[in-house]
């Protein structure tokens, strides 16, 4: 485990790390320091700082100050410098402390060496200072560290854990030859690159001394064979008795846990008697019947044996290597019999390396698929990181690196940079990756000038608006016109959250209906989350929401979801010339086809999808979306990059949902990337709460029936929607809403793994159920459903399918399989009441279930549960009916699932720990599914603050990696951003007469985030004249006034409506025709 941290105090750190007081420190005396501290890094050498660790000497070295007398960086506040802590396995600590390895121990131990080298590999790579030039300020490597080493036995809660201080000095030496402080930037952003380089190395040393080791996570954390589970848990046992009396004391800062600890200490322990503690921790460990000397003995007698190998000479070394090679060979990826992998050598030229270098090739390779199967391209450092955290025997930082190199070289990757939060770094990308989006934009150029308009562009406008039910605006109008009148095959329409796409789609499907054109509609999944029967939406409902499948179909549009789509038709693209691709052919003959949400759309599926529709003679594909809304799962960002290709677009900027002022400039700074100032324009509804889940709970109970009926409650992040789920749930049955005394019932939980990572046995823990989609011979597996038994050293895993006990090494599995065979997911049990609402989390089509739906129980009998589904038509599940075990509860809706929501009120709830899900994109469709009242809480708003700001939540290109095209670089400003940007400053003059959007906020083009290059270039302003559409800022007075609440069910939580595309009301403040819009002002960059 690896962990980083700020020392605030220079004195304090001094006195705390040095000091000869275990009572209220906890670490080893001034006298011992020759056995615990040290001195480390190029930088301590070349300043004279060597072997202990003096106070004195520590306390200048955190204040600036040299041995020599120099003094660097003395401005007030200056950061003294970085605690790196670095904790051993809990194996590890017993095996030092409780079985007396003392080879573990000390500067000369393993875990010392372990430390040091990681250290030598973030001086070689992350050291920077800041040194301004001309004016400009750059970080700089600076190749050293002053830090030093503490080496501590015991955790807080006094079980043995062996951790090192890694203390760095707020120092470093410029390329300049001058001191400077220390640009940390690169070492934060690495940490979990650390912690994983740190693991390898340890793991590394403790094989040296004899141990075997076994994976127990998906991060390159191990323990030592032959240490009982039991007895880990015995000395854990303080720790989880001190998380229970927090967490009863409502405490969760890591400082009042601090206390907690202090407090619940047994006052007869001596804290100044090591030598009392270890016996103590010896006497636990017998009562556990364990004391670690036979296993210390079998590891002596290992590493002594190889030793003895390597004293043999060169015939000793050999035989280690062959020995190696065919343990390697034995027990990864079938040795020499598995298919051939284009990342790795064949297996007798591995048979010639070490065990780290052979195993490395296999690391690496798992990891570019794993990170590849996510993303187009990767920071070299996380391709590092995700090879070392399989666990491969030998493998290490340095051999990793090395095989990197080499497929660089190759032509295996492409060395490319990409943005992070640290600037930008070494990335790395595949051919086939780029390949990908190459065809990808060959296609879309090959379209253009190809297509036969089915109306000309001069009468496109007025019969859209005959067509349509409601009038349409500027923006609606120019991307039906374009849809129905581009000469080119493909094209896009981006559209903000809330802009009318589903009402534009309408007129597009009557125009071509009457052109004899029928439109096919495509959308991401078949019931978006709020996705309700006809006539449940309310009727002053305002249709500006995403689209799911029956909205499309309620459209008169046919429809099917994207992945139906490729799986029926995929075949017709591999082999064209069938009877059978000829009759999908003919029945697609004069087809549009209108793609939803593309911004969700990997790249892998787009081309497939506009591979097949080439194949199947689609005249004509019109891809709708929001590149600043959610991403897809897996790699790529397509709809981004056609934009910025320069495909034919037209964008669809005004907003039709908000129905406020604040929301309204709200959703335009979220649309920017302004997250921070969004905040900000809140004001007093973000209510900072140490638990936001239970807070946001409390606020929804707090509402009358009417009110819950239209408020919705977004969580950011799957445990905070449980957390939220849970507390909503007792709340509505200690009211007495919920009916009965519940059903407890145990439901599956899908686990996120990538198909590489179902190849490795760590990937596995006991109880899990194993979905198998199709028969895996490599394995033995039949399709069905199997639970995890227990995994072995050796890398096996055993299942029971069907009664059967089956052992299979998950390696075997062919990776060059691109799709998915298996799946794995947890069991949790939930509690169900009559009330309750519930959501699906599996299809079964018979019965008009869908994925991500919402249902309501109405009965629970003798085991029966029925529910009534958002049609109405209700479903009874027996007892073992699998539908049982995919439900959860759905008082709480995550991000990705509120896209496409709207709802008149919103509690959103975010934990500023979940960082990887404080983006803006989130934050974005949070804060634009809302009408009239949004409340955000949070737990730190400084905190959310930064993290959303510097996190845009984006994903990456193989094009953009290697420089060859601009996606979502700095500084690309577009005039929809000014626009929105502009329109939110002039409604935020708040009443003490303070600015809340600073001017520079419209000014800057280095902090604004990218609209794409589809827009044309607003510094010409002859292009601004042909193709500039403005935005329609018509009087709000009718769509401001809110419409009556209805309460729709007992629980008085009425369902989030969509978009009721076969009833659509009229659309207020938009009754007047628009006239038909003359060509050149169409915005279709035709």
């Amino acid at each position: 485990m690896h962990s980083i941290a700020t020392v605030k105090s220079a004195s304090g750190a001094a006195k705390y790390f040095t000091k000869d007081d275990y009572v209220a420190g906890d670490y080893y005396t001034d006298e011992k320091a020759g056995d615990v501290s040290l001195w480390g890094g190029e930088g301590a050498a070349t300043a004279g700082l060597t072997g202990a660790v003096s106070q004195e000497a520590f306390a200048k070295a955190l204040h600036g100050e040299l041995p020599s007398g120099e003094k660097v960086d003395q401005r007030e506040g200056r950061r003294p410098g970085y605690d790196l802590t670095f904790s051993a396995p809990k194996s590890v600590s017993l095996m030092a402390y409780v079985a007396g390895d003392k080879r573990i121990l000390g500067p000369d131990g393993a875990h010392t060496k372990a430390v040091q080298q990681t250290l030598s590999w973030i001086e070689k790579n992350l050291a920077e200072t800041r040194i301004t030039k001309d004016g400009k300020t750059e970080a700089v490597k600076t190749g050293n560290l002053v830090y030093a080493l503490f080496q501590h036995d015991t955790s807080r809660a006094l079980d043995p854990q062996l951790h090192i201080h890694a203390i760095l000095a707020n120092l470093t030496k410029g390329p300049d030859g001058e001191w400077h402080a220390l640009h940390a930037d690169k070492i934060w952003a690495n940490n979990t690159v650390i912690g994983a380089i740190y693991h390898a190395y340890l793991r590394n040393e403790l094989e040296k001394l004899g141990y075997q080791l076994v994976a127990t996570g998906k991060h390159g954390t191990f323990e030592i064979v032959g240490v009982p589970k039991d007895v880990l848990e015995t000395f854990s046992q303080r720790r989880e008795q001190i998380l229970e009396k927090a967490a009863e004391l409502g405490i969760v800062s890591p400082k009042g846990r601090d206390g907690v600890t202090v407090t619940t200490r047994d006052p007869k322990l001596n804290l100044e008697d090591r030598d009392g503690l270890v016996l103590d921790w010896m006497k636990d460990a017998a009562a556990a019947g364990w004391d670690g000397k036979a296993l210390l003995e079998g590891a002596m007698n290992a590493a002594a044996k190889m030793e003895q190998r390597e004293n043999a000479g060169a015939i000793g070394r050999s035989y280690n290597a062959i020995a190696d090679a065919v343990k390697v060979a034995r027990e990864t990826v079938s040795g020499l019999m598995r298919s051939p992998d284009p990342l790795v050598d064949r297996g007798f030229v591995r048979m010639a390396q070490s065990a780290g270098q052979a195993n490395a090739q296999l690391a690496v390779a798992s990891a570019i698929r794993t990170l590849g199967q996510r993303e187009a391209a990767f920071e070299k450092n996380q391709v590092a990181k995700k090879a070392l955290d399989f666990n491969l025997k030998g493998v290490t930082i340095d051999h990793v690196e090395a095989r990197i190199d080499q497929l660089t070289e190759k032509g295996k990757l492409l060395a490319g940079e990409i943005r992070s939060s640290a600037g930008m770094v070494a990335a790395v990308t595949t051919p086939e990756s780029l390949r990908t989006e190459e065809r990808i934009l060959e296609r879309v150029e090959a379209g253009k000038g190809t297509a036969t308009p089915l109306v000309a562009p001069s009468e496109a406008p007025d019969r859209l608006q005959a067509a349509s039910p409601h009038a349409l605006n500027e923006g609606q109008l120019a991307a039906a016109t374009l849809v129905v009148s581009s000469p080119d095959k493909i094209v896009a329409v981006q559209g903000i959250a809330g802009a009318g796409k589903s009402t534009m789609l309408q007129a597009v499907a009557r125009v071509a209906e009457s052109e004899g054109k029928s439109v096919l509609g495509l959308a991401f999944q078949n019931k978006m989350v709020a996705d309700m029967k006809e006539g449940m939406a309310r009727p002053d409902a305002i249709p500006n929401r995403e689209m799911s499948v029956d909205q499309m179909q309620a459209a008169g549009v046919s429809a099917e979801t994207i992945a139906h789509f490729i799986w029926h038709n995929e075949k017709h693209a591999i082999n064209p010339n069938t009877p059978a691709a000829q009759a999908r052919r003919d029945e697609l003959k004069d087809t549009v086809i209108v793609v939803d949400e593309t911004s969700m759309v990997s790249n892998q599926d787009m081309l497939k999808m506009l591979t097949i529709a080439e194949a199947l003679g689609i005249e004509r594909i019109a891809l709708i979306g929001d590149r600043q809304q959610l991403l897809p799962i897996d790699a790529g960002k397509a709809f981004a990059m056609m934009q910025a290709a320069m495909i034919g677009m037209a964008r669809m900027d005004e907003n039709l949902r908000q129905q406020t002022d604040q929301l309204r400039t709200v959703a335009a700074l979220a649309n920017v990337g302004k997250a921070g100032q969004a905040l900000k324009v809140l004001g007093d509804k973000v209510v900072e709460h140490q638990d936001p889940a239970a807070r946001a709970a409390e606020l929804w109970l707090d509402l009358s029936p009417e009110k819950r009926a239209e408020t919705a409650i977004f969580a950011s992040g799957r445990e905070t929607r449980a957390d939220i789920n849970d507390a909503v749930q007792k709340g509505l049955r200690d009211e007495g809403t919920l009916k009965g005394d519940g059903l407890f019932v145990t439901v599956l939980q899908n686990i996120n793994l990538t198909r590489e990572e179902l190849r490795y046995a760590q990937s596995y823990e006991k109880g899990q159920q194993l979905q198998i989609q199709e028969v895996i011979p490599e394995l033995g597996l039949r399709r069905g459903v199997a639970e995890v038994r227990r995994t072995f050293a050796n890398g096996r895993v055993e299942v029971v399918q069907n009664g059967r006990a089956i052992k299979f090494n998950p390696q075997r599995m062919d990776p060059m399989i691109g799709k998915d065979r298996m799946s794995l997911a947890t069991l949790e049990t939930i509690r169900i009441h009559e009330g309750d609402r519930i959501r699906w989390t599996d299809n079964d089509k018979d019965r008009g279930i869908f994925n991500a739906s919402l249902g309501t129980i109405t009965r629970i009998e003798d085991g029966k549960v029925t529910v009534q589904l958002a049609n109405k038509d209700e479903v009874t599940l027996e007892n073992g009916d699998r539908m049982m075990h995919r439900m959860d509860l759905a008082y709480a809706l995550n991000m990705h699932m509120a896209q496409g929501v709207t709802t008149n009120d919103a509690i959103v709830a975010m934990r500023s720990f979940e960082r990887n899900l404080s983006n803006q994109r989130l934050f974005n469709v949070a804060v634009t599914r809302v009408r009239f009242e949004l409340t955000m809480v949070i737990d730190n708003l400084q905190k959310l603050d930064r993290q959303l700001d510097s996190n845009p939540g984006n994903k990456t290109a193989s094009l953009e990696t290697l420089g060859r095209l601009d996606i979502d670089g700095p500084g690309r400003h577009t005039k929809a951003a000014d626009d929105a940007l502009s329109a939110a400053a002039a409604t935020l003059d708040r009443d003490d007469g303070q600015r809340i959007i600073f001017d520079a906020s419209l000014t800057s083009a280095d902090d604004l985030p990218p609209m794409g290059k589809s827009e044309n270039d607003y510094s010409d302003p002859k292009q601004m004249e042909r193709d500039g559409l403005a935005l329609d800022r018509k009087d709000d007075e009718d769509r401001q006034k809110r419409p009556e609440t209805r309460k729709d069910d007992e629980l008085g939580m009425r369902p989030l409506d969509m978009d009721d595309l076969s009833s659509l009301p009229a659309m207020p403040g938009h009754g007047d025709q628009l006239p038909g819009l003359p060509q050149k002002n169409l915005s279709l960059d035709m």
